[in-house]
């Protein structure tokens, strides 16, 4: 099973663009997702670390996430972790990355709020 839950912060804006797949343009959008866990260090103080996590959705919930989200929006992301590979001057490189399956905005009352291409609503999935 390869589920992946995200909850933070958008770490920038999302950047939305087309891209054409068998002839049909496509919407696509990249955007980081930053999140922190507390722990506690060898002297008993607390601490946080963040991590960056890199997300990619499509079609029309890369319009609503390019065209709806900002730096700094609260979010909750529901998606699947990805490996990616390419080779570039002779030097191998991958990364990971979260295709998105489902994604909310959360308001500050820490209740998602999840968007759809209308209007807000209860879920978005795409």
């Amino acid at each position: 099973m390869n589920i992946t839950l995200l909850r933070g912060n958008l770490a920038r804006d999302p950047e939305l663009r087309q891209v054409n797949t068998s002839g049909k343009l496509t919407s696509v959008v990249n955007f980081t997702v930053a999140v922190s866990r507390e722990y506690t260090k060898a002297n008993g103080e607390k601490d946080k670390i963040a991590s960056f996590i890199n997300c990619e959705a499509w079609d029309t919930g890369a319009e609503i996430i390019g065209n709806s989200f900002k730096k700094g929006d609260p979010v909750m992301v529901e998606g699947s972790l990805r490996n990616e590979s390419w080779e570039k001057d002779g030097q191998k490189h991958s990364t990971l990355k979260v295709r998105v399956n489902n994604f909310s905005k959360i308001t500050k009352l820490n209740k998602p709020t999840k968007t759809t291409s209308e209007e807000t609503s209860e879920e978005m999935a795409f």
